[in-house]
């Protein structure tokens, strides 16, 4: 019984899934109709056309990685600090050497002074566990 009723109701819809035809009538009006429209009528097919050109928004992810990259570079609105003292060679060395690339496991350093860099200079770094300023004591600086 119930095949004979699934049957029945897909032979009664599928009449229904019949094309529309959008036809204009000899005075102008406009008619809709199931059977193609007559060689009188007039087929309506123009679309309109959009009124304004629309621009496609950046995605958010390079919305985000632009704020983040904003982050690693140096402020050029803030006026240039000079100091009367000299900065040590050592930290000039490491600044040159190490930069802030995203890196923020020891796993990811390869050596205790890169750790060092990184846990003193770049942020969210997760490579100090009890917090006493010494990095990857178990894998790099012990």
């Amino acid at each position: 019984m119930k095949t004979l009723f699934l049957a029945f109701f897909l032979l009664y819809t599928t009449g229904s899934i019949a094309a529309v035809y959008k036809c204009t009538d000899t005075k102008g009006g406009i008619v809709y109709s199931d059977r193609p429209c007559s060689t009188d009528a007039k087929n309506k097919t123009k679309e309109p056309q959009p009124s304004t050109q629309v621009k496609p928004e950046p995605s958010l992810t390079s919305k985000a990685a632009d704020k983040i990259k904003s982050f690693f570079r140096p402020d050029s609105h803030l006026p240039n600090q000079t100091n009367s003292t000299p900065s040590p060679k050592g930290h000039e060395y490491n600044s040159q050497r190490f930069v802030c690339d995203g890196r923020i496991y020891c796993s990811q350093m390869t050596s205790c002074e890169e750790a060092t860099f990184f846990i003193n200079h770049c942020p969210n770094t997760k490579m100090d566990g009890n917090y006493d300023g010494i990095p990857c004591e178990k894998q790099w600086c012990r």
